[in-house]
């Protein structure tokens, strides 16, 4: 399967999301993702297509906490590879709060790093001030995606 399949697509990303979904899914216990059966440009619109629903849904401590977070750095480059500028800034600033701005790849190491904020008013606040941020949505992540799937239609879905 190829983006080609997504690119003329009202919202190729998303589709190309849903598809790439089913196969990360597929045969998991609903907790468990297999990213590695999605080839290198499918995974980035599926983890800024994830990521993009994770902060909007309950902000960058949302994303810290749940799976998600164990790709924060790949998030990271995938957000400045198709230029979402203020996202990427946005993301950058929320990881400062991590050890050597590097959050774990591990679920329960991250919490760890992050227990020290647990009761930390400058810590929400900061995060806070990024999510108000984020939800002005200059970047229009969405479109962008649109526009990296139309760009890429020779990529495959499947690694």
């Amino acid at each position: 399967m190829k983006f080609s399949e997504f690119s003329e697509n009202e919202e190729p990303a998303l589709d190309l999301f849903n598809a790439c979904h089913e196969i990360v899914f597929a045969g998991s216990d609903g907790d468990t993702d297999y990213l590695e059966r999605i080839g290198p440009e499918a995974r980035l619109v599926y983890l800024l297509w994830s990521f993009d629903g994770e902060v909007h849904n309950g902000g960058f401590d949302q994303l810290f906490f749940n799976s998600l977070g164990d790709h924060c750095l790949e998030i990271l480059n995938g957000l400045k590879k198709v230029n979402a500028s203020k996202s990427a800034k946005l993301l950058e600033k929320s990881l400062r709060w991590f050890p050597d701005s590097s959050p774990s790849t591990n679920r329960k190491n991250r919490w760890e790093q992050l227990e020290p904020y647990e009761d930390d008013e400058e810590y929400e606040s900061d995060l806070d001030e990024l999510n108000t941020e984020y939800y002005k949505y200059e970047d229009n992540l969405a479109e962008l995606l649109h526009c990296y799937v139309r760009a890429n239609k020779g990529a495959t879905v499947n690694a």
